[in-house]
């Protein structure tokens, strides 16, 4: 667990940011384990666009400040509308659908970037849904589950508009940038595959568009 004298002699300010799109029924034991970690300052959750009333419940969560879209701009554009509403040093993002995360998730992932041993870390997933677990082996570089300085992230191209393909930007500024990444397991932990929040075909369409998004992200010849 963190010692607090070593927070207070950084300075560093972390904020966790949590972009999400009707996650009603399921964002509520993210929302606790961030903030039972006490590493971060502040939570951000920044509602998509969302027809349920995911805006409303993380608006009731105590410590949480929410943010309301009133139009779906992707996984992308909500990460900026959260990291714009923060000064902090650091931002932590963390997905909305999360089952299993932990406080000592959430601290494993924050101190190895403040305490220096990295610039970026990456939480990917063990123990949890098969392919999940098999496409960050392949791919650690796709998980939603990270912590950077916010100063690099808003240096990314393309945020606003990078939707699901997100990550993968991150991913290739960083390498372009040259920054140290650090890759922390994340044990047990895992998330709502879409099949099951949207129904078989609805959700295996939704994944099909996600796929294609993170995949233009990849093949986009653009490098900063």
């Amino acid at each position: 667990m963190f010692a607090s004298s070593f927070w207070e002699a950084c300075f560093l300010r972390i904020a966790a940011v949590v972009p999400a799109y009707n996650e009603a029924v399921r964002i509520r034991s993210v929302i606790s384990a961030i903030r039972d970690s006490k590493a971060t300052d502040e939570i951000i959750v920044v509602s998509d666009g969302s027809t349920d009333d995911t805006y409303e419940v993380a608006k009731s969560e105590p410590g949480v400040y929410a943010v309301k879209l009133t139009q779906n701009v992707g996984k992308g554009g909500a990460m900026l509308a959260g990291a714009s509403e923060t000064d902090a040093d650091l931002l932590a993002f963390f997905d909305a659908d999360l089952i299993g995360l932990k406080p000592h998730h959430v601290r494993e992932l924050v101190e190895v970037v403040a305490n220096g041993s990295a610039d970026m870390s990456i939480g990917v997933f063990r123990g949890g849904w098969w392919l999940t677990d098999l496409s960050q082996r392949l791919v650690p570089y796709i998980s939603g589950q990270r912590v950077v300085p916010r100063g690099f992230f808003l240096s990314v191209p393309g945020l606003s508009t990078a939707r699901f393909g997100v990550e993968m930007a991150i991913g290739k500024h960083a390498r372009a940038c040259g920054l140290r990444v650090s890759t922390v397991v994340l044990h047990g932990v895992t998330h709502t595959i879409k099949e099951e929040k949207l129904g078989f075909w609805r959700g295996l369409i939704s994944r099909g568009r996600m796929y294609s998004e993170i995949l233009r992200s990849m093949l986009n010849g653009h490098e900063p």
